[in-house]
């Protein structure tokens, strides 16, 4: 049993690429919404450590190291655990430490009174500047930024609630809109796949009279779908014209010629008139053949008429059927049909499209060759040969009409073309290929497009 595969879809096309604009532009709002928050935050931190060590130094300047240190002392008690706590570090010229929180000193330079993001041997990132008070002694002061940190690692959630929110209502109504737009697809080629089951009838697709682009190809599909039910139409009447106003006068030729065969003793007449009335039926035959070929083409992918056809068992049938004229023939006729291979079609042409395959067969196998006829599901017919085979550059025009295997072979060259017509109506493919030696002929499903 064949597992259907999914059909892809357009929806998830618009979609996803919906989604994504929408995380893109989350994520740059974020970027740049955080950028400016560091931003104003990193400000704020060095005109809080400036202001801070402005002030150190002055009280270095009129209270001299002592003050200094308990000064230090005194704002390290007021804030021991604030999230934008004060940090200090008093040293010596050779960075010894003398106070502070703070136990090494920092890669900043006190003479060129360096600034900057440092991380202590706590682990802790602080903004820090160093100057250097007199010659022997130099000072850090520097703040933590736990609030800024805080209120980034909050923007960055709510960013991610606010960032999932958008994307899934993009997604969603870019799911909406894509959903809409497959239903107004799907109406298109659901109209075109009721042309191909039940032929072409006037179809009303474009009931909402909208006026964009989707409309106007339902219009357009509304007019193509009329034009060809008008134009299939037109070959019916013509096709039928033309089988009544030739096949009638050629049936009254030949039932006046053996009217005059009847009542002629002449055996030369008789004979003359025997062949008029061969090559009136064969001109009939040919007649009945191109008409068919013109109908069966016409009716491409047209299922109207279509039931479920047994085609083990109609091949067994044309198989049993052949087996005298093959043994008449000198043939070997084999067999090798799987049971219960089932397709939609209509049996009387799918037995025409075997019997010409079979007929192409006898006519070109010399006496003692072999014809097999192989039937597996898929559906998949062959029919093999042992015969002279067909050359490369003659397999694929023997499907054309008035083309031949051979000129001495007798014949219109018009089987070929009805077995393709035929099998293309009932959505398969036929090809000729070497059977080394001989020729095989297989027919299969078309590749879905």
């Amino acid at each position: 049993m064949e597992v259907p595969r999914m059909r892809p879809s357009l929806v998830p096309g618009i979609v996803a690429p919906v989604a994504a604009l929408a995380a893109l532009a989350m994520l740059a709002v974020y970027l740049v919404t955080t950028g400016v928050v560091r931003s104003a935050s990193d400000a704020e931190l060095r005109r809080s450590v400036d202001t801070e060590i402005a002030a150190l130094a002055d009280i270095y300047a009129t209270g001299g190291q002592a003050e200094l240190v308990t000064r230090i002392g005194d704002r390290l008690a007021l804030q021991p655990s604030a999230p934008d706590r004060p940090r200090y570090l008093i040293a010596a010229a050779d960075g010894a430490r003398i106070a502070g929180d703070i136990s090494r000193w920092p890669l900043l330079s006190a003479e060129n009174s360096e600034a900057g993001f440092v991380t202590l041997e706590d682990g802790r990132s602080v903004f820090a500047r160093a100057t250097q008070l007199d010659a022997e002694l130099k000072l850090v002061a520097a703040r933590e930024h736990g609030s800024r940190d805080a209120l980034l690692a909050r923007l960055g959630t709510a960013f991610l609630i606010a960032g999932f929110l958008v994307v899934l209502g993009a997604a969603g109504f870019g799911w909406f809109a894509a959903a809409r737009l497959r239903g107004r697809v799907r109406r298109i080629n659901a109209a075109f796949r009721k042309v191909e089951s039940e032929g072409a009838q006037p179809l009303q697709l474009s009931a909402d009279d909208r006026q964009d682009e989707l409309g106007e190809l339902s219009r357009h599909a509304e007019r193509l779908i009329a034009r060809l039910g008008t134009l299939l139409q037109a070959q019916r009447d013509v096709t039928d014209q033309i089988a009544h106003e030739i096949r009638t006068p050629l049936t009254h030729l030949e039932n006046r010629v053996l009217k005059l065969i009847d009542h002629s003793v002449d055996p030369a007449l008789v004979a003359g008139l025997g062949q008029v009335r061969i090559e009136a039926r064969r001109v009939a035959d040919l007649l009945d053949s191109l008409l068919d070929i013109a109908a069966s083409r016409a009716g491409r992918g047209d299922q109207t008429g279509f039931e479920p056809v047994d085609l083990s068992e109609l091949a067994e049938s044309i198989v049993d059927l052949y087996a005298d004229s093959a043994e008449e023939a000198d043939l070997d006729l084999r067999a090798e049909i799987m049971p219960g291979v089932m397709m939609s079609g209509n049996a009387m042409q799918l037995t025409r499209l075997l019997t010409n395959l079979l007929d192409n067969a006898f006519k070109y196998v010399p006496a003692g060759g072999q014809v097999t006829v192989r039937v597996a599901p898929g559906p998949e017919v062959e029919v093999r040969d042992n015969g002279p085979g067909v050359p490369p550059e003659l397999r694929e025009r023997i499907f054309e009409r008035f083309q031949r295997g051979g000129a001495a072979i007798p014949g219109a060259g018009l089987g070929l073309a009805l077995a393709r017509a035929i099998a293309e109506r009932h959505g398969l493919a036929i090809s000729c290929r070497d059977a080394a030696p001989g020729a095989v002929f297989l027919l299969r499903p078309e590749a879905k497009r």
